[in-house]
């Protein structure tokens, strides 16, 4: 049968267009004086119900059995197929009505098994013992120091103080009996937070829990635009009797 083809063609003047209706074709039922003449065939099969009728491949097999041995019984039991065929098996894979052991010899695999899960938990307690490496520091020694301690230091800007950096305070007795006090950051390369002398007209204070205040010209300064104000720095130890005693030694050494 042909393929129907488009009558009309689809255009922007006539896509709006409604087609017009065509009636749908009646069929009918030919007349038996009709159907005589027109010639009809049959299609024939090939080899229909030749194997429903011989059983198939399988026909000839009628299942396992067991056939017993000689009066003996030395050479265990036999197993056959329903044409007659025997096979002696193997002592490892008999069933359990042959009278053999039915558990098998081969420890392989649980072996393997042992071994996997050994390996597994070794794997896992040197994972739970693995570190992540930490970061050595080099302290730069001060040998010349009479007095050291680990601090915080900060510097007061506008109104509130803001942390210069973590390292070790110490303090030297240099030329003139004057104290050094030295600030130097936990660092390899031990870079100075500050450096300035104690000077009898510098205040010391004690303020909160572990700090001990300061009001000095910073050495390296804190504001490059006016590097000769002095500024507040607040020198904060680890508890409160290493604040009482830093700050009892930097108003001695102010005395003097």
């Amino acid at each position: 049968m042909a393929k129907r083809i488009a009558d009309k063609e689809l255009t922007d003047r006539n896509w709006d267009q409604e087609e017009e209706s065509e009636e749908a074709g009646i069929f009918s039922i030919a007349s038996e004086d009709v159907l005589k003449s027109r010639p009809i065939k049959k299609a024939k099969r090939r080899n229909l119900g030749t194997q429903a009728d011989s059983g198939g491949t399988f026909k000839g097999f009628k299942g396992f059995s067991l056939c017993g041995a000689g009066s003996g019984g030395a050479g265990g039991s036999a197993v056959g197929f329903g044409n007659g065929s025997l096979f002696k098996p193997l002592p490892s894979l008999a069933n359990g009505s042959s009278g053999l052991s039915s558990t098998p010899s081969f420890t392989g695999f649980n072996a393997a098994s042992e071994t996997k899960t050994t390996s597994g938990e070794e794997k896992g307690n040197e994972e739970e013992t693995e570190e992540p490496p930490k970061p050595v520091v080099n302290e730069v020694k001060e040998d010349d120091a009479f007095y050291s301690k680990k601090c915080k230091l900060f510097y007061k800007k506008e109104n509130e103080f803001k942390e210069k950096g973590v390292g070790t305070l110490h303090l030297k007795q240099v030329a003139q009996q004057k104290t050094q006090l030295l600030v130097r950051a936990d660092t390899n390369l031990g870079n100075i937070l500050l450096n300035i002398l104690v000077q009898s007209s510098m205040p010391c204070t004690r303020m909160g829990k572990n700090n001990v205040m300061v009001v000095c010209v910073p050495n390296p300064p804190v504001d490059e635009k006016s590097p000769t104000t002095p500024v507040p720095m607040l020198i904060r130890v680890k508890t409160a009797q290493d604040a009482d005693e830093l700050h009892k030694i930097i108003t001695e050494k102010k005395a003097a």
